[in-house]
């Protein structure tokens, strides 16, 4: 049985950049060697695809494909920084905003 690291939990969207063309999805979980991805169905095993982190092109081989969801692997891995960027969705305002009387914490949806 091999041991594979823990993957952190998320639902961080991202635009993949693969051979027949960019591919909009959600990564469900995540670590420095792979991802899990949601509406990733179009997706093909042994695909090589790359979407953005940090300004840096994150790049992965497609390892599985099951109905709507995909598994990837790193190559090269991610660092650390990238993948806590990735376990923090940016997009629903779940950051502090500055609002009329100050700092205002929205919860995790």
């Amino acid at each position: 049985m091999q041991y594979r690291p823990h993957r952190y939990p998320t639902q961080f969207p991202v635009r993949l950049s693969t051979p027949s063309g960019p591919v909009e999805c959600t990564v469900l979980d995540v670590n420095t060697t792979g991802a899990r991805l949601a509406s990733a169905g179009q997706l093909t095993r042994g695909e090589k695809v790359t979407f953005q982190v940090l300004n840096h092109k994150a790049e992965a081989v497609v390892r599985w494909v099951s109905g709507t969801r995909a598994g990837i692997t790193f190559r090269p891995h991610l660092t650390d920084l990238q993948v806590d960027t990735l376990r923090y969705r940016r997009d629903k305002g779940n950051y502090h905003q500055h609002r009329a009387g100050g700092l205002h914490y929205r919860e995790m949806r």
